[in-house]
C-alpha cells in the first residue's frame, strides 16, 4: 500500500472512530475507548512512541476486516497475528507489530511469573487467557525474554488491563494523528 503517511492516518483513525464503538469483549468500555485508555496511560508513563502507537493499536485485530475471522465470546481467535500484520501492511516499524504480536504473550508471561498480576485479572481476560495458551512454561518463560521489545510487551500489557474504565476522560484520536503520521511509512 503506497499513499501519504498523514492519509493513512486518516484512514486508521477514521476506522477506529468508526469500528472502534463496538463492545470490548466482555468489559464495559467499547473497542475505541479501552484503546484511547491505554495509549493515555502509556503516555502518563512515558513510553516511547511505538509504545504508546502499540498501545493504541494493540488490539486493532479485534476489529480490522478479514476473511476467514474466528470469533469466541472473549474477541478474535489471533487478534494480536492479525493486528500486527495489518500494522505492517500499513507501513508502521516492525517494532510496533512487535509489540502488538508480542501482547498476549506477555500476558501469558505476566500470569506465569506474578501471582498477584493473575489474580486481579477480569473474567474476560481469564477466559481469553485459558483460549491463548495459559501461563507459559519455562522454557516459553527463557524465549520470551530473550525476544526483542519484551519489556515493552509486558509494559503495553499492563496498560491494556489497566484500561477498562468506564466513562474515563482520557484525549481523544486527534490528539495521536501527527504521533500516527510521524511513524508510517509512504
Amino acid at each position: 500500500m503506497t499513499a501519504d503517511p498523514r492519509a493513512k492516518a486518516d484512514r486508521i483513525l477514521d476506522f477506529l472512530s468508526t469500528a472502534g464503538q463496538v463492545e470490548y469483549h466482555g468489559e464495559r468500555v467499547s473497542q475505541l475507548e479501552h484503546a484511547l485508555q491505554a495509549a493515555h496511560l502509556a503516555r502518563q508513563d512515558r513510553g516511547t512512541d511505538e509504545e504508546v502507537i502499540a498501545a493504541l493499536l494493540h488490539d486493532i485485530g479485534h476489529i480490522w476486516p478479514v476473511v476467514g475471522r474466528q470469533m469466541t465470546s472473549v474477541g478474535v481467535i489471533s487478534h494480536d497475528a492479525i493486528g500486527a500484520q495489518a500494522l505492517t501492511d500499513l507501513g508502521f516499524p516492525h517494532a510496533v507489530a512487535d509489540i502488538v504480536i508480542g501482547h498476549v504473550a506477555a500476558k501469558r508471561y505476566l500470569v506465569a511469573t506474578d501471582d498477584d498480576y493473575a489474580a486481579q485479572l477480569s473474567d474476560a481476560s481469564v477466559e481469553s487467557l485459558r483460549l491463548q495458551g495459559g501461563p507459559m512454561s519455562p522454557q516459553e518463560l527463557e524465549d520470551f525474554t530473550q525476544s526483542p521489545n519484551w519489556q515493552s510487551k509486558v509494559r503495553v500489557r499492563i496498560w491494556d488491563d489497566r484500561a477498562k474504565t468506564p466513562e474515563a476522560r482520557v484525549p481523544g484520536l486527534e490528539s495521536y494523528r501527527e504521533l500516527l503520521t510521524s511513524h508510517l511509512s509512504p
